[in-house]
């Protein structure tokens, strides 16, 4: 588990998001999720999600870390999540002219 994956987790929970939510966001299964909140403390600091908060939730499309402030329609939390995006998926999108 590397680090940045570790920030997303506990930023995720604190803002009360499920296991299950943080597993897909991540690609990692929800009880690992979950035992690595228990075993590093990481709380919620709000109430539950509904439904349509957690389907509408503002992840980047590289980390899928939170995007907390800016634009509404940001994709990417930083220019090194867009690069690296675009580094490894250039092959899958093709733009024909």
């Amino acid at each position: 588990m590397t680090a940045k994956q570790l920030e997303t987790i506990a930023a995720l929970r604190r803002h009360n998001y499920p296991y299950s939510f943080i597993g897909r966001a991540l690609s990692v299964p929800p009880n690992t999720v979950k035992s690595i909140c228990r075993r590093k403390k990481f709380e919620p600091a709000e109430p539950r999600k509904t439904k349509k908060e957690k389907q509408t939730a503002p992840l980047c499309k590289n980390c899928h870390c939170l995007l907390t402030n800016g634009r509404k329609d940001r994709v990417f939390c930083s220019d090194e999540c867009r690069s690296d995006w675009w580094k490894n998926n250039r092959k899958i999108i093709r733009i024909d002219p």
